[in-house]
């Protein structure tokens, strides 16, 4: 496979409250491992130069999960919102990396192959956001160039990255990606029994 030639870092974002389940989504089982797993997993094992990993300022999960290789970043301001969050790990990676991708902690159907496909095309591209699309529908992870960050930083409120693609005149380049983990995330309980229900292979 072709070197890229800039460096992505990945941050995962996983010090939401879960206030739309009612329970800690990101440590209820998936095909045997807490759903946040999965997507730490994914992305350890994709051509991210580093992983970030942002939690609550209080947390039991790392009972729950295993971090070893990640960097672990704790969000004192959570409760304001996620842009608080992505702000806490854009801030560790902010000097050393071209562009930072953005990862949901509730996606435990992404893949290093997605992830890597998205850093491919950021490498061709180094001033554009780059995001996953679908049949018109697009999806998570965002990578935001370097060129953003400040940007970023001044953004208040619970916006989430695919809202960030809104901004005025931002240089944005849609990446087709035709496996399904972009575009599969869990906020509800109906969402988790979905994805149980339909992408459960241990109980087959």
């Amino acid at each position: 496979m072709e070197r890229i030639q800039c460096t992505v870092a990945g941050v995962i974002l996983a010090a939401g409250r879960s206030s739309r389940m009612g329970r800690d989504k990101l440590s209820l089982p998936f095909n045997g491992k807490p759903i946040l797993q999965h997507v730490v997993n994914a992305a350890l094992k994709s051509h991210l130069e580093k992983v970030i990993v942002v939690l609550p300022e209080t947390s039991d999960i790392e009972n729950r999960v295993d971090f070893t290789g990640c960097d672990i970043v704790r969000s004192n301001h959570c409760h304001l919102g996620q842009s608080q969050s992505l702000q806490a790990g854009l801030r560790k990676v902010m000097n050393d990396a071209h562009g930072c991708m953005v990862l949901l902690g509730d996606q435990p159907l992404l893949t290093p192959t997605t992830i890597d496909m998205l850093v491919g095309a950021f490498a061709q591209q180094q001033d554009c956001w780059v995001a996953p699309v679908q049949e018109g529908m697009r999806g998570n992870p965002v990578i935001i160039p370097s060129t953003w960050y400040e940007h970023v930083l001044e953004i208040t409120g619970d916006e989430e990255p695919l809202q960030l693609l809104n901004i005025p005149k931002l240089p944005l380049r849609l990446v087709r990606i035709h496996e399904i983990g972009p575009f599969i995330d869990v906020n509800t309980e109906q969402q988790y029994q979905r994805l149980v229900h339909k992408y459960e292979t241990l109980s087959a």
